[in-house]
């Protein structure tokens, strides 16, 4: 049946130069993660010197109770938008003001609630915090359709704009409160900023308004892949770790686990965050050919790991000297929690492309249930395991991170018929590449064991680079021309 004029086809998939699209697309999402990463580097670094980890655990607590409430709205329906193959305005207008809604009523009840939920956590001191950092509910869900239309049209630059913006009014905002004195209420004020700009500015690069062509048949249409995207975003946003954390130990605990984990996340935002709504919208328009697809998936792998090697793994070696020289003396005991992470890093990076592929595929109702078994082993580990303190914690969360990594991967295999052997192909001269940096950095460390902590930093950080770009130039030089090669040809074409 025709769509009606009122009601038309309003974008279809791209059906020529994807791959160049999406090469474009990866080079605009990385500025996309790095502008943002670097001014909340900034950030954190800043707050972390003037706050304690009681002040981060009670912000952590607040964003976490807050996370867990939008969870239960429709806050991936806009990947089912992205996914579907073409959308008329009637599907735009009706996932907007079901999102509207749903944040109406969520930010009301929480707001309702939060006494009652401050007082039964034994932190009455954060009812203020969550009425603030709740409103972020309702900027996260109005945001939620004019993001699809530029990640569907992989209009890459403009999320890079928006990104941008949201970052730099969230850190000044930030930065101005915290050097006023306002202590954790910076953190909080900033929690919403950042969404509030990055909403004006998704809305302006969409050029998109809402109206009212609301249909329960384009809901419908869409039903079955938003629940269970949305499901699969609720169990990744809803840190029942860190509300058992700062509920059973104490804030300061939390604040501890917080640091570490916001570190690994900074990290896997530059390392896999560019690839994310690349390689959904791109492996979502090649879903119907196999070997593309396959293509696509291993090229992306092999880009990730690329970095993900020297980031994370780089950082678990220098950990002793960097968090009590650039963050302060008393985040010593992140050291540890903060090397668990980068092995889950490491592991995140390749899950991300894992997990694009098998959304991309229609399969984002196998994907829920995996994430659920995921976090039910999570919730009952840091569980059962409080008492012992934090870096056991996160050294079971890594354990459990690497024993069911296999699981993800025989789902790719069976998707696109990807032997074992080609997949784990891609790791070996990434691999070879970030033992040698590796070897290098703990030579430069044991030299220079009597140099001051600074110094020593950067000179093992200025070795393990130059080691890791030569070995890894000389590794795989040919794939990174050819990638280097096909972004350049994607530029010349799009000018001419």
């Amino acid at each position: 049946m025709l769509a009606s004029e009122a009601d038309e086809i309003v974008f279809e998939h791209l059906s020529e130069n994807r791959s160049r699209a999406a090469l474009r697309g990866a080079f605009w999402s990385a500025l996309d993660t790095l502008i943002p990463t670097a001014l909340n580097s900034l950030v954190f670094i800043v707050t972390s010197r003037f706050l304690q980890p009681q002040d981060f655990g009670l912000v952590a607590l607040a964003f976490s109770i807050v996370s867990f409430a939008a969870g239960l709205g429709p806050t991936a329906f806009g990947e089912a938008l992205i996914q579907q193959k073409s959308i008329r305005r009637s599907h735009l207008d009706t996932v907007f003001w079901l999102s509207f809604v749903s944040a109406a009523l969520l930010y009301g009840g929480l707001f309702a609630a939060s006494p009652w939920l401050a007082h039964s956590l034994g932190h009455d001191e954060i009812v203020g915090l969550l009425m603030i950092i709740g409103l972020k509910i309702f900027f996260d869900m109005m945001i939620i359709v004019p993001n699809a239309l530029i990640g569907r049209t992989m209009s890459f630059h403009l999320a890079a704009a928006r990104t941008a913006i949201s970052t730099f009014v969230s850190a000044t905002i930030c930065l101005s409160l915290i050097l006023a004195g306002f202590g954790l209420w910076a953190l909080a004020i900033a929690q919403i900023a950042a969404p509030a700009a990055a909403c004006v500015a998704a809305f302006w690069g969409a050029r998109w308004l809402p109206g009212f062509r609301i249909k329960l048949s384009s809901l419908r249409e869409l039903l079955h892949y938003g629940i269970f995207a949305s499901g699969n975003r609720f169990l990744q946003t809803m840190s029942l770790d860190q509300l058992i954390i700062g509920t059973l130990v104490s804030p300061a605990a939390l604040g501890i686990y917080n640091f570490a984990k916001r570190l690994f996340e900074m990290i896997n935002n530059v390392v896999a965050g560019g690839l994310t709504s690349v390689t959904h919208v791109l492996l979502s328009s090649l879903q119907h050919d196999q070997n593309k697809v396959r293509e696509a998936f291993l090229m992306a792998t092999f880009g990730c790991s690329l970095i993900s090697f020297p980031a994370f793994m780089g950082l678990a070696a220098v950990a002793d000297d960097a968090i009590p020289l650039i963050f302060g003396s008393h985040w010593a005991a992140a050291i540890w929690p903060v090397r668990c992470f980068c092995v889950i890093g490491l592991m995140s990076g390749i899950g991300v492309v894992q997990a694009s592929l098998i959304t991309s595929q229609g399969r984002s109702d196998w994907w829920f249930y995996y994430q659920l078994a995921r976090n039910i082993v999570t919730i009952l580990t840091v569980f059962l395991l409080y008492k012992y303190g934090v870096t056991t914690i996160v050294f079971a969360l890594m354990l459990e991170v690497l024993l069911m990594w296999p699981i993800t991967l025989w789902m790719v295999s069976r998707l696109i018929g990807l032997s074992i052997g080609d997949y784990f192909v891609q790791f070996l001269k990434p691999t070879a590449a970030y033992l040698g940096m590796l070897a290098a950095v703990l030579a430069t460390s044991a030299a220079l064991h009597d140099w001051l902590p600074a110094g020593r930093l950067v000179v093992e950080i200025l070795v393990g680079a130059i080691v890791y770009s030569g070995l890894i130039f000389g590794l795989c030089r040919e794939r990174i021309l050819f990638l280097v090669r096909t972004t350049l040809q994607g530029r010349r074409t799009k000018t001419q």
